[in-house]
This record gives C-alpha cells, structure tokens and sequence, in this order.
C-alpha cells in the first residue's frame, strides 16, 4: 500500500448534492480521562484516504485527537519517525502506530467503547463475523483505495484541484504550499495513470469504482442488515466510510452516489453512526 499512501494528498470543491448536504450529528468526544492514555496525535494528509479510516475510528467511537498535516514533500512534521515515513502514523501518549489498518486494530483493543462493540459483533473470537471483517478490510487496503485514486486524477484539471486543500490546511508557507501543489498534481495525476490503472488492471476507472461500490453493497453489506458488520458497523464498514469521505467533495463522490443508490444508502446510515468529528482543533473531516 506504499504507492497509495503516498497519493493521498488530495482535495477538490465539487459539492456532492444529496449525500453531504446534511450535517453530521454533533457528538461531545469521550472524556480523556476515561480512556487508557492521555494524548493522541494523528500525522496525516487531510483528504488521504488511508488517514481517513483512522479518523473515521476514531469520530466512531469519540476519541479526542489532535491533528498535525504533513509536507507531503518535506515531511518534517515526522522526524521523530527515523525509518517509518509515511501516513498516517498515531502517536498515542508515547507510543507510535503505524498503518492505517494497524493503528484502526489498536484502538480496536484498547478504546472501552471498541471492545464492547467487537463483542456485539461477533468479531472478537473467531468466526463467520472476523472472518468476513478481515476479507473486506484486506478488499478496502489492496483493491478499492486503488480504484478510488484513479478517479480523482482523471484530468489535469481534476488533479490540480485535488491539491487545493494546501492552501488552506497546515502550517506551511507560501512557496511550500505551491510547490507542493504543483508536483502533488503532476506527479499523482502519472502514477494514477501509468502505474495504478496498469497495475489494477483499470481501463475506465468510474466504471470500476461503480462496479466495486456495488460489489460492497451486495455482498459485504447484503440485503438482511443495515452494515457489513450486521446492526453496527464493524471496521470494514468504517474503512469503506473514510475512504469514501475523503472524497466527499469531489467530483468522483457525487457521480459514484449518483451511479449507486445502494451506496447512497449505506452511507447516510454510516455518516449518522460516525457523527461529527472528535478532534481537538474543530475542523470537520
């Protein structure tokens, strides 16, 4: 997942009418000191979606988090991670996690609220309920975030407007925000379309992503419950959810909505159980 943890800086402004118009319910984060540690930092891309099932987690159960955007060219926000360079990386008290689907089974273990539900989902021994879990947490990480990056690069127009949220997020400078605009653009609009469509055998890449939308509507989440993980969302559901919030604005999120209504479905729920975001600085996700 290395080449797609690097596309994950990216952004546009198209409004994705009838799916984000309604706001996330707002949800007060849990106590700090109710939980088993003091501090958790998330180093991230704001829009990467790998970040984004981490941040799906941790709104889902309401962790408090702050949040420290990375250079994506620098990268000098993580210099205390000598070998490890690339997002997300959680920094919980002094621990660090790596890995988007490592770092969602850490809190898994060790956040009150996740516990209790693995439990009601069957998901924390051995079964049908993990079984199913681990397959489409391994579908989201090896074949649906790959799909999903094509479509945001379709253009040169579409990738240098996935770029825009630079300008707004971080602390970085004038010329750092540009540079990183610029070859972010250029570059991830050439690994979009010489290595990942080539690589995940992707000739249309809306079609495929409409394709896999439906393939995780009907077989993952099915017909009998309102998630994949049955009455509540297990850590595929929300893997899925912050892949696909992270493009809440483009151009790609409308049309797939549009082209899927059991997706649109599925979602709406999800946007409901997740509720607002719980980190520090206010910002939505």
């Amino acid at each position: 997942a290395s080449l797609a943890v690097a596309s994950c800086a990216i952004a546009t402004t198209a409004v994705a009418a009838g799916v984000a118009a309604e706001p996330a319910r707002a949800k007060e984060a849990v106590p700090i000191a109710s939980l088993p540690f003091q501090k958790v930092t998330l180093y991230q891309y704001d829009v990467c979606p790998f970040c984004n099932k981490v941040k799906a987690m941790l709104d889902f159960h309401g962790v408090p988090y702050d949040v420290v955007e990375v250079n994506p060219l620098t990268k000098s926000e993580m210099k205390f991670s000598k070998e490890y360079r690339k997002v997300p990386v959680l920094v919980v008290d002094d621990a660090q996690i790596n890995n988007s689907s490592d770092i969602m089974r850490w809190l898994e273990d060790n956040v009150p609220s996740a516990i209790a539900l693995r439990k009601r989902n069957g998901t924390s021994r051995d079964g049908a309920a993990k079984t199913k879990e681990l397959k489409w947490m391994r579908w989201v990480d090896d074949r649906f975030v790959h799909v999903v990056t094509p479509n945001i690069y379709r253009t040169w127009q579409e990738a240098f407007t996935s770029f825009d949220y630079i300008t707004e997020r971080g602390n970085f400078n004038f010329f750092e925000r540009q540079a990183v605009r610029v070859s972010g653009a250029v570059s991830m609009y050439l690994i979009a379309h010489n290595v990942l469509k080539k690589r995940h055998g992707i000739e249309d890449e809306r079609l495929e992503l409409y394709k896999d939308l439906e393939t995780w509507t009907l077989e993952a989440v099915g017909d009998k419950a309102p998630f994949c993980g049955g009455a509540n969302p297990n850590l595929a559901d929300l893997a899925v959810f912050g892949v696909m919030r992270a493009v809440k604005t483009f151009q790609t999120f409308e049309d797939a909505m549009s082209a899927s209504p059991r997706t649109q479905a599925w979602y709406k729920r999800m946007e409901k159980e997740v509720g607002a975001a719980s980190r520090s600085d206010g910002i939505e996700n």
